[in-house]
């Protein structure tokens, strides 16, 4: 385990790291009984089952197109999934379907980390600034925002580095040199970063020359990646690191 350094600011990821999705129902399922009714309220005829193979391709391309630096807006993505269902072009459609990804889920039925309002405020109050560095999906970043102010989490943060504005994805340097200079912070190694994911989260903050986190209690990453200088389960042990008394 590395050292620890005198950390002035850290950034957290947003998915499984703050929150994780629907407890009731899967992401693709949601999605696909969104878009089936943004459609038949546009017009077009297309079952269930031809919209969920739709969701099914699209994620399979966003995967790539994520794994290879290149942002995916929610137009391209509805774009992609018309393109499947041979509707190609259909702007009445596009419109509704890119409109019930930015309504995004109900945040009452999200799981929020435990203890981390707690976490969070025990942060900003030693003085350490708190971020986001997130890889944002189909949700977009002001949908992302209204989740945390539910759950009245988006006063904790001092900035926010969504992929959605600044236009690149982790492990992209620019996203992490987006979040030091956003939180007035010139020296690397004052910088820590928590999230879930080692190719994205771990390896992107390591190169940059922070301290390192990976935070188990929402997901697991079993890939055989590089781990982080410290594996956690709850938020209140990234506060015991990080704040000596």
């Amino acid at each position: 385990m590395a050292e620890q350094r005198n950390v002035q600011a850290i950034t957290f990821d947003f998915w499984n790291t703050l929150v994780s999705e629907s407890r009731n129902s899967t992401n693709a399922d949601d999605r696909t009984h969104r878009w089936s009714a943004a459609l038949r309220e546009s017009g077009v005829e297309a079952t269930d089952d031809e919209v969920a193979a739709a969701v099914d391709a699209m994620w399979r391309w966003f995967v790539g197109e994520w794994e290879n630096n290149r942002v995916v807006t929610p137009t391209g993505a509805v774009e992609f999934a018309l393109g499947q269902l041979g509707h190609p072009g259909d702007h009445g459609a596009a419109t509704a379907m890119v409109a019930a990804l930015d309504t995004g889920f109900d945040p009452a039925e999200m799981k929020i980390a435990p203890g981390i309002g707690e976490a969070l405020a025990q942060l900003r109050a030693a003085g350490i600034k708190v971020g986001i560095i997130c890889d944002v999906g189909l949700t977009p970043s002001s949908t992302l925002r209204s989740y945390l102010d539910h759950h009245g989490l988006l006063e904790h943060f001092d900035h926010w580095t969504f992929s959605d504005d600044v236009g690149w994805y982790k492990p992209d340097q620019r996203m992490f040199d987006h979040a030091m200079a956003g939180l007035g912070v010139t020296d690397p190694a004052a910088m820590a970063h928590i999230g879930d994911l080692k190719r994205t989260d771990i390896a992107g903050a390591r190169a940059a020359g922070w301290t390192t986190f990976r935070y188990t209690g929402l997901g697991a990453d079993d890939s055989e990646l590089d781990d982080a200088d410290h594996v956690i389960d709850h938020h209140a042990e990234l506060v015991r690191i990080l704040i000596v008394d």
